[in-house]
């Protein structure tokens, strides 16, 4: 598999992963937020937060991933 198509799913999946917690601690806190964009739960500045999170936690993995090679 292409690495670019590997960071590209890895992206992904750490956005996922920080979306899912997000929406876990809201409802475990019964947190309604004012304006929801998605589900209800999620507001535009959670999503952009999530996109901003996978980002650099890709960032970092692509940059440990070279200093091993």
């Amino acid at each position: 598999m292409s690495p670019l198509i590997k960071n590209i799913l890895f992206g992904i999946g750490a956005f996922s992963f920080f979306t899912g917690i997000a929406v876990l601690l809201k409802i475990y806190t019964n947190y309604k937020p004012v304006e929801p964009a998605l589900f209800g739960l999620l507001t535009n500045s959670d999503l952009m937060l999530g996109v901003v999170v996978a980002f650099a936690v890709t960032f970092a993995h692509i940059r440990r991933q070279s200093q091993k090679k």
